[in-house]
């Protein structure tokens, strides 16, 4: 079945603004210093592999593989359950307007996560060519969705920062700040989805905000999702042996979830993050220039981890998604109300 016009009109106004020069050019720039960043975490790394009184990368993966095999398995399972609970946010804030295939999403996020190591993040245009072309949603209603999902993503984000700053290692009390943030949040959300201006311009497509079920159910699956990404990290200090407390390792965690929010680019800039936050956890400041060599191993390990997860379950969802659109392609168009 052909494009109608409205889906290749709003397909082409989102190609148009994510391909806009300036975009591209940040981030080219982006990937450029990342590039470099990335060249500088692994120097560091190599020179530690060097060192004869200290293991390499290979070398820890190779003896906790045959010591402790549940911590490579914990990196791979906690990056793919991570990747889980993010397509499960997308289908679950958009449920209350339309209903989508629960692993139509979860393949098209995988895929999308892949696209993300891309020079140039390719993750949220696949989306939106996704959802114009095969789910036939207009530019507006797409718009909404991600809008409603990177709201859900920011205060949870926030809640977990604001109790992490609080007290450093989750536990009873971390988790009652979250809890009191995210309704505070929730509170926030609901007032701002019943403005006139707000609901005059995307209709009922509010209700992806103020539905509570969807925002608690979504809110909590991210915090627990950070909760991962904090696992994975003690996994890969713990392949590697340093010795990191936990506070540490949590704060570490948030950190690298949190700058992936940049808008240059997936590839070097956690990594110098994780670099620098563990120094400073350490005491040696903001100074990374004689940042001890393991941290740089951890950071490395770490994305690398997430990278060999990742990719791979992208490759595999690829022919998923293609069979999911033809389908889609294939059902006749819906209302667009």
């Amino acid at each position: 079945m052909n494009a109608q016009p409205t889906e290749l009109t709003g397909f082409r106004a989102m190609m148009k603004r994510f391909l806009a020069p300036k975009r591209a050019a940040m981030q080219a720039v982006g990937f450029l210093i990342g590039l470099a960043l990335v060249a500088w975490v692994v120097k560091g790394a190599i020179d530690v592999a060097a060192d004869p009184t200290r293991a390499g990368i290979l070398e820890s993966v190779r003896a906790a593989w045959n010591q402790r095999p549940w911590l490579v398995i914990g990196i791979a399972l906690t990056t793919a359950v991570s990747l889980i609970i993010d397509g499960a946010l997308f289908w679950m804030v958009l449920a209350p307007v339309r209903r989508l295939g629960f692993m139509e999403i979860q393949w098209l996020t995988f895929v999308t996560a892949t696209s993300n190591f891309f020079p140039v993040r390719l993750g949220i245009p696949v989306r939106y060519a996704y959802a114009l072309l095969a789910n036939r949603l207009t530019f507006m209603q797409a718009t909404a969705w991600f809008i409603a999902v990177t709201l859900v993503v920011l205060v949870s984000l926030g809640a977990v920062i604001a109790a992490t700053a609080i007290i450093p290692v989750p536990g009873f009390g971390w988790a009652a700040l979250v809890l009191v943030a995210l309704a505070i949040g929730g509170f926030v959300l609901q007032r701002l989805a019943h403005l006139p201006i707000i609901t005059r311009r995307f209709g009922e497509w509010t209700r992806m905000l103020t539905t509570p079920s969807t925002y608690w159910t979504g809110t909590i699956l991210r915090v627990v999702e950070v909760l991962l990404w904090i696992v994975r990290m003690w996994c890969a200090a713990e392949i590697l042996e340093l010795g990191l407390s936990f506070a540490t390792v949590t704060v570490l965690g948030v950190a690298a979830i949190a700058v992936m929010l940049n808008p240059f680019g997936r590839i070097g800039f956690r990594e110098a993050t994780t670099v620098l936050v563990a120094n400073w956890m350490a005491g040696g400041g903001i100074d990374v220039s004689h940042a001890d060599g393991g941290f740089k191993q951890l950071a490395l390990l770490e994305s690398l981890g997430e990278m060999f997860t990742t990719i791979p379950l992208g490759l595999i969802s690829l022919p998923l998604v293609i069979s999911w659109y033809r389908m889609r392609r294939r059902e006749p168009a819906v209302n667009q109300s």
